[in-house]
């Protein structure tokens, strides 16, 4: 089978690297693939197109564009559905997204179609402060949206918390929807120790989308210094001007988190949030950190619940606050529950049942 596999994130950036071709390095193994993403100013693209030609994956970049808004947007789409138009037909397109679903389609929809979601695409926006939930450019996302899934040949989502909404708007359509959460090489991770000076709190990755100023009052409770490791990093000084902030590398990402440390993944309840499965988590766990969550992120809340890996952080109030921080020091400093970290990253977040479920839904189509 003929796979194109179409990104709007770039493959020389982070999340490409980690959410994109390290899937598509295994499922090259036994597909003939084609990648089809845009690329950033300043990615490494020399860089990039040695690792996918080693995997045998056929790449065509294009440049991303970010101004002005919508209209260039517009013009990816224009130019993402020509490139699609330029190669052979593909049995099988990948759309990672909303904007490559929409390429698919204006590109003729030339094979069948997987929607893999990556969450509620046009109401994240609305709580970005992107869209306006009463304004027509949100109007026009969720027709767009309901528009894919009545296209698609199959669905995948992050998380079971959004697989009835899903189900809704598939409008009865008996197509699959399977489960894939954001994954990680967990094996990365797995020699993790704790500092020597003693337990953080880290913050790792986006800020913009999530509540850090909930992170500082966390680590002011669990009188912990706070790590901030993000690409944001001038907004994560303004918010957390006592932390230690700092810009990782991806490949050194590993040494940066510490068996015992309290990873924190805290964010303001919507609709959007239940389609949402943040990749921290998955490496939080794998480096033996328990976990601060708060409700509606996905299957996160059951997960840390059932599994006793981490705490959830109920409500605002102070007492809510000093409850979930006794738990998470209890849990950083049990080596037990360290160990049941790493099995439930293993179980739940490996990269390789990851693989392995989209090569199972490939065969499927």
């Amino acid at each position: 089978m003929a796979v194109l596999y179409i990104s709007y994130d770039g493959a020389a950036e982070a999340l490409g690297q980690s959410q994109v071709v390290a899937y598509l390095e295994h499922l090259a193994r036994e597909r003939e693939i084609t990648l089809v993403s845009f690329e950033k100013p300043g990615a490494d693209r020399e860089a990039m197109a040695r690792r996918l030609a080693a995997a045998g994956i056929r790449w065509r970049p294009l440049s991303y564009h970010r101004r002005p808004p919508v209209l260039s947007t517009a013009w990816d789409v224009l130019a993402g559905a020509r490139a699609v138009r330029s190669e052979p037909a593909p049995e099988l397109i990948h759309a990672r997204s909303d904007v490559p679903a929409l390429i698919a389609l204006a590109a003729g929809r030339p094979g069948k179609l997987l929607f893999d979601t990556r969450g509620f695409w046009a109401d994240e926006r609305v709580d970005l402060g992107i869209f306006r939930r009463s304004g027509l450019l949100y109007r026009l996302a969720r027709r767009w949206e309901r528009r894919f899934y009545s296209e698609a040949d199959a669905v995948v989502v992050l998380t079971e918390a959004a697989v009835p909404q899903v189900r809704r708007w598939l409008g009865g359509r008996d197509v699959p929807v399977e489960v894939i959460p954001t994954c990680t090489d967990v094996e990365r991770f797995a020699g993790s120790t704790p500092r020597p000076e003693g337990p953080h709190a880290v913050w790792c990755g986006s800020v913009a989308r999530y509540r850090l100023d909930l992170g500082v009052r966390l680590a002011a409770v669990l009188e912990l210094p706070l790590t901030v490791l993000t690409g944001e990093v001038e907004r994560a000084r303004a918010g957390a001007p006592a932390a230690d902030v700092r810009e990782v590398a991806p490949e050194r990402m590993p040494a940066e988190l510490h068996e015992g440390d309290i990873g924190l993944c805290l964010a303001s309840p919507s609709f959007a949030r239940t389609a949402t499965s943040p990749t921290r988590v998955a490496e939080y766990l794998a480096a033996g950190m328990p976990v601060a969550v708060t409700p509606g992120l996905g299957d996160l809340e059951a997960l840390v619940e059932d599994e006793m890996v981490g705490a959830v952080v109920r409500e605002e109030n102070g007492a809510a606050v000093a409850r979930a921080a006794a738990e998470l020091r209890e849990l950083a400093a049990d080596p037990g529950a360290r160990d049941r970290c790493r099995a439930v990253a293993r179980e739940r977040f490996d990269l390789s049942p990851g693989v392995a479920a989209y090569a199972a839904l490939y065969r499927s189509l």
